[in-house]
């Protein structure tokens, strides 16, 4: 099926625009790639009527921090000592995989965060011009960012101005789109940094990077004199609106202070830190100070999951006792962070998000007749603390569904998984028992 007309009725719609408007019973028409209509049913329809009966509509989730191709190491990382994750568990992995296995990696990691109601991704790695095909391929929304590193920057930077060249830098052009993606303070030094900026500065593109997610980086950026990996990158010029840092697990307060008063947009992923490093990164101050906090999955061996649902409700928990305030991150708040919050990280908020007229149609349907969901009193906290994956019946994605009757529509999902885990054998070496 592709792009063409669709009437969506379904039980309620939870628009997320500014004025929180709902609408009980509901119907959203699609024409072609965007939403023509958003409101009470009518007697006139447009295109195939798709009856979601007992399901509420909301905008697609959006992850702003992802690793597709690293669905391969689900399950090898487990209970790592602090410090130890990247350096002596992920690199020796890495290095028994080429391009071929991050392919196929990457659209099993697709296909799994678009049956979890997942309608847009920040993603980058290695040989993403390898892997952009399969997210391309997926029919996801994304923006894409090869991984720099001073070790082999200038390779770094030829793959990274191939995708600008391929795929562009603006969202509104392109479902999928290109970023640049250093890859962190310690592993990026000024020089690399500045020509990064440069080359955001000409293309247009938004940098992506992870800051401050481990000791040894923090210790690392401070042997070069800097304050701190949040002043190290303000020197730089990398802090701001076009800025995505990620993580931010070991920024002191003044850093986070800062990174929010630049406007920077700040991924979370707080199951990942919390099974990595232990800690919850300070975003609660973050967004005080003025940052822009989405949501990020992160990879599937950092938290073995990819689940927007799982990662609403582990920030709204892990974030209430790090503020000592139950009453911290109403669910209305983390709801957003998945949502409108996340496409203004990314750029794309004029496009997605929310559901209103001439927005791009990225939609989901959740069933609320199950049993986890019901009683429906407050439809913003059941989806933030309730919902699961397995409740998304159907998702769609510029106008185009991608998921029906809780299965994907257009991919050969037996296929992707098959070849995927075909892939992930050159790792049974460094598995557990292996």
């Amino acid at each position: 099926m592709t792009a063409s007309a669709y009437t969506l009725l379904a039980d309620e719609a939870l628009t997320l625009d500014e004025r929180r408007t709902t609408y009980s019973p509901a119907a959203v028409a699609i024409e072609g790639d965007s939403i023509s209509y958003v409101g009470p049913p009518t007697r006139e329809t447009s295109g195939t009527v798709i009856r979601l009966d007992g399901c509420v509509l909301l905008p697609g989730l959006i992850d702003a921090h992802t690793h597709t191709p690293m669905w391969l190491f689900r399950g090898l990382t487990e209970d790592v000592p602090r410090g130890e994750w990247l350096p002596r568990r992920m690199r020796p992995l890495e290095a028994l995989v080429g391009p071929r296995e991050l392919r196929a990696g990457a659209l099993a990691g697709c296909l799994e965060l678009m049956t979890n109601g997942v309608t847009t991704i920040a993603d980058r790695y290695n040989d993403m011009g390898e892997v952009a095909g399969a997210i391309e391929e997926s029919g996801l929304r994304a923006v894409v960012a090869h991984s720099l590193y001073d070790r082999d920057a200038e390779r770094g930077l030829r793959e990274t101005e191939a995708l600008l060249e391929r795929f562009g830098a603006d969202p509104a052009r392109s479902r999928v789109w290109a970023g640049l993606g250093p890859h962190a303070t310690d592993t990026c030094g000024p020089d690399l940094l500045r020509r990064v900026a440069a080359l955001a500065e000409r293309s247009g593109g938004r940098v992506f990077i992870h800051l401050a997610q481990a000791e040894a980086e923090v210790a690392a950026v401070r042997a070069r004199g800097s304050a701190g990996c949040a002043a190290y990158l303000d020197e730089l010029g990398l802090l701001g609106p076009t800025v995505v840092v990620a993580h931010g697990t070991y920024l002191t307060d003044g850093e986070a202070d800062l990174v929010g008063g630049r406007g920077t947009a700040v991924a979370h992923c707080p199951s990942s830190n919390a099974k990595i490093e232990g800690r919850v990164a300070p975003v609660g101050r973050m967004r005080r100070a003025g940052a822009v906090v989405g949501l990020g999955t992160d990879a599937a061996c950092c938290n073995n999951g990819m689940d927007l649902f799982a990662e609403m409700r582990t920030a709204g928990l892990v974030n209430k006792v790090a503020a000592d305030d139950p009453a911290a991150f109403p669910a209305e708040v983390l709801l957003r962070m998945a949502t409108t919050e996340a496409a203004a990280a990314l750029g794309i908020a004029h496009l997605v998000g929310s559901l209103e007229t001439g927005k791009r149609a990225d939609v989901i349907a959740v069933d609320r007749r199950v049993p986890h969901l019901l009683p429906w009193h407050d439809p913003v906290a059941n989806i933030v603390y309730a919902a699961r994956p397995s409740d998304v019946s159907a998702v769609f994605v510029d106008g185009r569904p991608l998921v029906l009757d809780r299965r994907p529509v257009g991919l050969d999902a037996e296929r992707i998984l098959a070849d995927g885990t075909q892939a992930a054998r050159a790792l049974a070496p460094l598995a557990v028992g292996g």
